[in-house]
């Protein structure tokens, strides 16, 4: 019989541990996320059960190129589960306050089940992020009025603190 785990704790390669703190204070703080450590080279956040930490080398392993905006699905990338569509739509806002935006913003993708919605970002190492969420098992869903898959324009609005 195979073992029972689950993911504790992921480590992600940062450029510019100040620049990342600014965005991840605002993205993590949206998922219930706080910071319990800072150091110059290293950061860490948690909601209790997953723990992210963020790591500076002076000589980086990873070079991501940044998403091309045409990927239908972009296989390395960290997802976040909430509760409904309506609270992907209000974090997408609440982050665009801080002008943190969306690479793809809030929508149904029939395609991968239905009633799945989300959002996706970029962190400042290209590192996606996405908001969804899916109808619990046996849930009535509402129609969408929306059709297939529109891509967002990427921003080129700055996620960096004057």
């Amino acid at each position: 019989m195979a073992a029972r785990s689950s993911l504790r704790h992921v480590s992600l390669e940062v450029s510019d541990i100040e620049r990342t703190c600014w965005f991840y204070d605002r993205f993590f703080a949206e998922l219930g996320f706080r910071r319990f450590v800072r150091d110059p080279t290293y950061a860490a956040y948690t909601d209790g059960d997953l723990t992210v930490w963020l790591l500076h080398d002076r000589s980086p392993r990873i070079h991501r190129k940044p998403p091309t905006g045409e990927e239908e699905v972009i296989a390395e990338h960290l997802a976040f589960h909430v509760d409904s569509p309506q609270q992907v739509q209000a974090i997408e806002d609440r982050l665009a306050k801080s002008e943190i935006y969306p690479i793809f913003r809030t929508e149904e993708h029939p395609e991968f089940r239905p009633g799945y919605v989300s959002a996706t970002w970029v962190d400042p190492d290209q590192v996606v992020l996405e908001i969804y969420t899916v109808p619990a098992k046996g849930a009535k869903r509402r129609s969408s009025k929306k059709g297939a898959k529109k891509k967002a324009k990427r921003s080129t609005k700055s996620r960096r603190p004057a």
